[in-house]
């Protein structure tokens, strides 16, 4: 257990770098914005406790809006997904998962199953996100394409990364 902890840390605190020295400066077509930490809410293990879910998004969320200079949209969704994540687990993953639980990624879910877990909990931080950010619903059609592009994008990087764990296992 204690080095998988170390390796998660490890991790995460690459994929916070990342996007806090790369990532936020990416602005395709002034819409879509890559936010792939999401990924660090959406890998923990299906046995961990709800308040740790809700705890660490705020963690993650707040140490991004310190150095994103943003004002708390990203702990608040980051929160709110660690709240709601446990429950997409539990709609999304297999029936036969076993007792002793599991980390949510393709080999554990199947594809389809990861893919769609990871599709909600991605639509739905940022939905939330970018609600908070115009705090107006004057131009749907600009939010709504915000919405869509940087959800697109940010799943890209994540099925991306997942596909490179799965590879970096078999070796």
């Amino acid at each position: 257990m204690f080095p998988v902890s170390i390796q998660y840390f490890f991790f995460a605190v690459v994929l916070m770098l990342s996007q806090v020295l790369v990532f936020n400066h990416i602005h395709i077509l002034g819409y879509a914005i890559p936010m792939p930490f999401v990924y660090l809410v959406l890998m923990l293990h299906s046995s961990t406790s709800r308040w740790m879910y809700v705890l660490w998004g705020f963690i993650v969320g707040l140490v991004i809006d310190i150095f994103s200079n943003t004002l708390g949209e990203n702990a608040a969704a980051m929160t709110f997904l660690g709240l709601i994540a446990p429950r997409l687990l539990d709609v999304f993953s297999p029936a036969d998962r076993g007792d002793d639980g599991f980390i949510p990624s393709p080999h554990t879910m199947q594809w389809g199953g990861y893919v769609r877990y990871a599709t909600a909990a991605t639509l739905i931080f940022t939905t939330l996100f970018f609600l908070m950010e115009s705090f107006s619903l004057f131009d749907v059609v600009r939010l709504c394409i915000h919405i869509a592009s940087s959800s697109f994008l940010t799943l890209l990087i994540i099925f991306a990364i997942e596909h490179l764990r799965q590879n970096m296992a078999r070796v």
